[in-house]
């Protein structure tokens, strides 16, 4: 019997797609009211807030900008992004960048409409209220950050990545122009795009994958094979970043309605003990644990194989499952992707310690293979 036969499907996102689509974004923000844009120091070192700036002067539309995101984003960082959203009198708010700059923007815009602190707001159903109009604009292609309702908090208490998790937080648009990240650096691409990869492998394969959520994880998945590499390999590949930005919204979708598994979980206590970038801790932990759920989801691991470019013609099930695991590890090797945590900084005398965090998060009890603590040790320790 399936674990959920009632579901629903949500994308309350208008997502605006293709090259230049930045010039559409005052369609969606208050006319005559000023915005805050939210981001990180390297997007304004780069001059693609200067485009933003640029679309939204052209819109008539006053504008301030924080641009102090750090990765791993922890509350005072939230808290000082929302000091200047009051300071400057700002009606709505864009978020420009990575995962990091977007759930700023949503956890300021929570702020803005519910008052208190952000840790009040961690969990499920806290956030009542709509937010001031928002509209995420990804730089990179990972993180989804732009179609769902969660919005991750680096939480030094718990030593863990923390959600609030809401609907009212989904954007209300988010813009997907590769003009503004065809030039991302392959090192910070290739973790971001693998980080898509993981969202669609885990929603397509966990407990509450549904009809819906599964079409939209196999096009990501289809689509990150395709063109990640190619995106990732020189700074002019337009149309490969597009599709990359596509993939990613759509992962990001599927995930928006099933959750994810345990790659989350490990990924999201190793950020919050070691401040290990989250794409390049999914990335380097996804085989570890595609391995362990093989005997949940053979069939579904074997379809992933002829998605990741396998010839699985003449193979059984299992060996086809298989060899999605080592396709895996070929995409991560191309992309110059550590095997191991260590070697990214992850210290194997927290084993025990990063995995009673991971128990606690609820993709565990998504993930399609049932995972005790001691399983989870085991997993840790597979990959450091």
């Amino acid at each position: 019997m399936p674990y959920r036969t009632l579901f629903d499907f949500r994308l309350p996102t208008c997502l605006i797609h293709g090259p230049g689509s930045i010039k559409r974004l005052g369609e969606f923000l208050p006319v005559g009211q000023k915005t805050l844009i939210v981001t990180d120091p390297g997007l304004r070192a780069v001059g693609v807030v200067d485009k933003v700036i640029g679309a939204l002067d052209a819109a008539g539309i006053p504008h301030a900008c924080f641009d102090e995101v750090l990765g791993n984003p922890p509350a005072p960082c939230v808290q000082a992004a929302y000091r200047r959203y009051t300071r400057e009198k700002c009606a709505s708010i864009i978020g420009l960048g990575g995962g990091s700059p977007m759930d700023v923007a949503k956890m300021v815009g929570v702020l803005a409409s519910h008052g208190g602190h952000v840790e009040d707001y961690l969990g499920a159903g806290k956030v009542i209220s709509d937010l001031p109009p928002l509209v995420c604009i990804p730089t990179t292609y990972g993180t989804g950050s732009e179609v769902t309702q969660f919005a991750v908090l680096n939480n030094p208490k718990t030593k863990n990545k923390d959600p609030i998790i809401s609907w009212k937080i989904a954007p209300r648009a988010g813009i997907l122009d590769a003009e503004l990240c065809v030039a991302l650096p392959a090192a910070v691409g290739a973790p971001t795009g693998l980080d898509a990869l993981t969202h669609a492998i885990e929603s397509y394969t966990n407990l509450l994958a549904n009809p819906i959520s599964e079409a939209f994880a196999l096009q990501a998945i289809a689509l990150v094979s395709a063109n990640l590499r190619l995106a990732c390999a020189n700074d002019y590949e337009l149309e490969a970043t597009q599709q990359m930005l596509v993939a990613s919204a759509l992962a990001g979708a599927a995930f928006a309605q099933t959750r994810l598994g345990n790659v989350h979980a490990m990924s999201h206590a190793a950020g919050g003990h070691f401040e290990i970038h989250h794409g390049l801790a999914n990335a380097i932990i996804l085989p570890y644990v595609m391995e362990f759920n093989l005997q949940a989801r053979p069939e579904k691991f074997a379809t992933i194989a002829g998605l990741l470019g396998v010839n699985t013609a003449g193979m059984g099930t299992r060996q086809a499952a298989e060899a999605a695991v080592a396709a895996v590890r070929q995409f991560n090797r191309d992309l110059g992707i550590p095997a191991k945590l260590g070697e990214a900084g992850v210290k194997a005398k927290a084993i025990a310690s990063m995995a009673k965090t991971a128990m606690t998060s609820g993709n565990v009890a998504v993930n399609p293979r049932r995972t005790t603590l001691r399983d989870m040790e085991r997993l840790f320790a597979a990959a450091v």
